[in-house]
């Protein structure tokens, strides 16, 4: 990036907010993330990412984008990724019972890809250097999720409550009002 004068673009994750206390969660709100929970390697990873990439910008005065990016969805997801979405679509496509951690209370926000890469460009072709959360304001439960992804692949599965996942969050939030205001984006799909 230094050599060639191109900007950085740091794909990072709103997991660096661990299990939050504060909801929605904005850029400056540090988080509450186990440092040795099963969760750790990757919301840690991730944190010292954005730190790398600030101390090489402040180093080497190499322009660099931050973007906390909230869960995802759309074509060409990968079905065995283990993310919440491929899962419920692949278990109600096999007829398998839709596996719910804990009540299904928990909240996430989900958001379209071309949404998603809409914010990227945006962020990439703006003078925005401090994080920027990308993701979709509305939230949903995991149990309403289930029971949606259940009903549009038409299928009978049964929704399984199984143990919670240690540090799970309970909800999973974005405020985007930095997007708004700075990049001029927000979600439409």
């Amino acid at each position: 990036a230094k050599r060639v004068g191109a900007r950085l673009l740091l794909a990072s994750t709103s997991e660096v907010y661990g299990d939050p206390e504060v909801h929605p969660q904005r850029e400056d709100y540090w988080g509450h993330v186990n440092p040795i929970g099963p969760r750790a390697c990757y919301d840690e990873g991730k944190r010292v990412a954005e730190t790398m990439c600030y101390a090489y910008m402040k180093q080497e005065g190499v322009e660099v984008r931050v973007a906390r990016i909230f869960n995802t969805f759309g074509p060409r997801m990968h079905m065995n990724d283990g993310r919440v979405v491929s899962n419920f679509i692949l278990q109600a496509l096999q007829g398998e019972g839709l596996t719910v951690y804990g009540s299904g209370s928990q909240t996430r926000s989900f958001q379209y890809v071309s949404d998603l890469v809409n914010g990227l460009v945006v962020l990439m072709n703006n003078n925005v250097s401090s994080p920027v959360n990308v993701g979709n304001p509305e939230e949903h439960t995991i149990l309403e999720f289930a029971k949606l992804i259940r009903g549009l692949v038409g299928s009978r599965s049964e929704i399984l409550s199984l143990p919670e996942a240690q540090d799970d969050p309970q909800r999973r939030n974005p405020d985007i009002s930095k997007a708004k205001l700075l990049l001029g984006w927000e979600p439409v799909t």
